[in-house]
Order: C-alpha cells, then structure tokens, then sequence
C-alpha cells in the first residue's frame, strides 16, 4: 500500500494518482457543531472523479495541524458526534469515496484538549463510524484510518494495549516526522529512521513501531509515514566546522523556507503572531529556480551537503546565512521503505503528493515496493535494531557531498575488505569474504565500502542501523576507495 495527502489548498493536476493506491483529501476541518468544511475554491466531487478514474482509492481526510481544534469538544457530546458521524457517511456516500482517514494532531497547543476522556471518546467514535459504515454501505467496504503520533493513546489503566483501536480501524499511519525542530534545543533529524541516545528528541520511526506493535497493534495495519520535506533552522554557528554533529544550537527562531513559504497564524490561537513554518520541499530544493540540490545528492555552493549515519537521513547548511536543513531524499526514503519491508508493515503514507521532484522520492518507494493490496511481507527476519543507537567513538555524521567536485565520505576506521556476520552473529574476516549486500545484517559501526574497485562505478555500501544499506554517488562521479577513505570523484 502506497498512501499519500493530497492538500485541498495546493494544486494537484500535474500528480498522476495511478502511482498510489490511496490517496486523502487533506483536510476537512471538523466545526464545533460536527459539521464539516473544506477551502470554498475546492471541489471534492472533481478530485474523487480523477483518482477514482487511475484505480486510486479516495479518502476524506479530517483534521492535520489546523483542524483538529475542535475534536475533543466534538467526541465528548454525544449529540455533537452523532452530528460528526451523519456528516462523515453523507461525504463519503455523495462523493462516492472510499473511505475515511482521521488525523488528529493532539501536539498543536492551540487545539482543545480532555486528557482524561480524550482517548475513550475516540474508541466510541470509531466504534459507532464503523457500525454507521456497515449499515449504510452493505455491499461496500469502507475504510477507518487514523494518522496517529509516536506512541498509542492510553485509554483508562491500559497504558500498552492497543488491540482496541486494531479491532476498529483498517490501518494507522505513523507520522514519523517534525521530530526534531524549533521545539528542540538544538537541530536535528527532522524524520530519523533511528534516533541516537541522549541527543535530540528521543523518538524514530523505529521507535515508534516497536511502540506501537508491542502495544499489540499488527504491524501489517500500519504504514509508515514518509516526508517529501525538511525543516529548517539558523544556527548559531557554523555547522560546516563541525560537521560530525548534527546535534548543535540553534537561535530559536524559524526562517522562512522555501518560496511556498508564509507568514502563517493558526487563527485557533489569537495571542500567536504570524510566523514562517521553515518548511521545504524537496522539489523547490532540486528546482533550478530555489536550486539548493543540483541533483539528489549534490549541493550548490555556498550549501554544503552531509549524511547522518545514525538517522540516515541528509541535511544541508549554508555557511553564509547559518541556515541548517533536515530532509529526506532518495537514500533516506529508500531506506525508511525498506525499514517498512521488513518489519512487514502494511506500506507507506507521504506528506505531501506535492512536495516531490520528479517521483524521485517516489520512485524510491516504488523501487522497494510496489502498489496493490495487502501488506508487504518481510523479506528476511527484522535485522533492524528495536532502540536508540549510541554513538560511536567516532563521528556520526559524514560528509557526503560538500562541492561539485572530488568530496571525502568518510574517515571511519575500517578496512579495505570488510568483514561478514557469521552465523552465530559474530563477525568473520579475510580477503575471501565475499561482498556484503543491501539488507545484509552489520555490527552499528559506520562502515563503507566502494562495490565497484575499479573506481569506476557510483555505488557503495554503508553499515548503518544495523543493516547493509546501498547508496550512490552524485550524477556522473564514482566511488573510490582510499585506504581507510572512500570519496566520490570523477571517473579516471
């Protein structure tokens, strides 16, 4: 399953839908009477027709950032949800839609809150939506989703036990992402597959999996969140001179990110002031007119490009305005999917449809899986870790693509034939180890290896997470070996 948001505000004409099998409308905003509205420039009838017409499925999404004001309120009158209920089967029946996908965003401090009652409110939303689905739509099925944070709701005493919310939905999709940010006393990973210990915020996609499936929530019921997007920052100094360490302060307040970028007041808090999001996408990243990606891994000057070994995910820095970007790429994506295959997760949700250039991050997915129904199967016993990793002695963080040139990758100890795991987890060595491949178990120590030694060829092998993980060089440069370096340069 390749899910992804569709924003009502954006323009979508030039997304070809056939490249997902679920796709929401994001986002009606459920009102204090359980009535529902969507931007007025918006028509619901025009974006199902389209999707529907790809074989893609049409999901009414409700809530994200801005409109989940109201949810608590909503839940806890039962006159109120009863409303909410009739407006959700009215849309998705007139619409002809497939079904529905509640992203209630909890984190927002200008949205109501009960804490008390919140999370068994929402077990009797969802229990009497499904018994309204089934009675309204007999010979049809209808789809329950919920976009859900890093760890489940506690409802009463039972503090790890989602089964609940399993038996009513259809699927959850982890947001895996703004993890790190201006919350964060210092930069970080904006959505790390892993987290490293005592640094940044402690949550991760992994984390958040093992949070969810051992509160007994089937991992083929969940999808992991992807981000076609970074955050940004200002540093108080300057990352590049130490650009082992992701982890540095920051001033505390946004700049504006890319060209999509405004000063924005959620108009649920009066006392908040305008403020820019610091949101980029990747496409206006790899665009010739923003141009911060001349391609997917190679900055333009005066931005500097590094790769995080512990979150495998990129960041950038402009040394001239301080400026700090974390986001994802086809690397990061690619590895986050595979992270998904193998702990057989039931696919991948984007946010959002709009932010990629070129289906490059797409075509990651794509690559590891592809669109049909049902969940991925694993293709081997998880070799991923289920915790944080500690750093290393040595730097977690490598430089990846400083220029447009010959760019040093890594000074991580190791030699020019690397060891393999042996069956009984401990490691072997010798200049008869055969090559290790791409989801290959690997100790946590970064290690990279060129696989072509002739110099010749873009490809290399980092160990990181745990697993083997592929990558490449920049367009038109090749891996080199160096001793205990390898670098990418042009071919010889």
């Amino acid at each position: 399953m390749i899910a992804g948001y569709a924003p009502v505000w954006k323009n979508i004409t030039d997304i070809d839908p056939s490249k997902y099998t679920h796709i929401n409308l994001a986002f009606g905003e459920p009102q204090p009477d359980g009535t529902i509205v969507f931007d007025t420039s918006f028509s619901v009838s025009e974006f199902v027709g389209r999707l529907q017409k790809a074989g893609t499925r049409a999901i009414l999404g409700l809530g994200g950032w801005s409109g989940s004001a109201h949810f608590s309120d909503i839940l806890k009158d039962a006159a109120i949800r009863n409303k909410f209920i009739d407006e959700i089967a009215s849309l998705v029946k007139t619409n002809h839609m497939d079904g529905v996908d509640i992203d209630w965003i909890t984190s927002n401090p200008c949205n109501t809150r009960n804490p008390q009652s919140d999370s068994a409110n929402l077990l009797v939303l969802l229990r009497d939506l499904r018994s309204r689905f089934n009675s309204e739509f007999p010979q049809e099925t209808k789809s329950i989703a919920l976009g859900v944070g890093m760890k489940p709701p506690v409802v009463g005493e039972q503090d790890n036990d989602a089964s609940e919310y399993a038996n009513l939905v259809d699927y959850i999709t982890v947001l895996a992402y703004d993890v790190n940010g201006s919350q964060s006393s210092t930069t970080g990973p904006n959505a790390p597959l892993n987290y490293e210990l005592g640094r940044g915020a402690q949550y991760s996609l992994i984390s958040a999996i093992d949070n969810w499936t051992s509160a007994k929530f089937p991992a083929e019921k969940i999808l992991a969140g992807l981000a076609f997007y970074g955050r940004s920052l200002t540093a108080k100094s300057d990352m590049s001179k130490d650009s082992w360490n992701l982890y540095q302060l920051h001033e505390g307040v946004v700049p504006r990110g890319d060209d999509d970028d405004g000063l924005w007041a959620d108009r649920h808090c009066a006392d908040r002031k305008p403020s820019y999001s610091g949101v980029w996408s990747y496409r206006n990243m790899r665009s010739q007119k923003q141009n911060i990606l001349q391609n997917s891994d190679v900055p333009v000057l005066p931005w500097k490009r590094y790769w995080d070994s512990i979150s495998l995910t990129p960041w950038v820095f402009d040394t001239d305005t301080k400026t700090f970007v974390s986001y994802d790429d086809p690397a990061s994506i690619k590895a986050k999917t595979e992270y998904a295959k193998e702990r057989g997760l039931g696919g991948v949700s984007v946010y959002d449809i709009t932010m990629d250039y070129n289906d490059e991050l797409l075509n990651s997915v794509h690559n590891v899986i592809k669109p049909g129904g049902g969940g991925l199967q694993p293709v081997a016993t998880s070799t991923w870790p289920s915790s944080s990793i500690q750093a290393s002695p040595t730097p977690s963080s490598s430089t990846f693509a400083e220029s447009q040139t010959s760019t040093t990758i890594s000074s991580f100890e190791s030699s020019s034939q690397l060891p393999l795991p042996s069956p009984s987890g401990s490691f072997s060595g010798g200049e008869n180890e055969a090559m290790p491949h791409a989801g290959d178990w690997c100790n946590n120590k970064p290690s990279y290896k060129c696989l072509a030694e002739d110099g010749k060829g873009p490809n290399f092998i980092l160990c990181a997470a745990g697993a083997w993980v592929q990558q490449q060089c920049g367009s038109g440069t090749a891996c080199v070996q160096n001793g205990d370096y390898i670098y990418c340069d042009w071919p010889r």
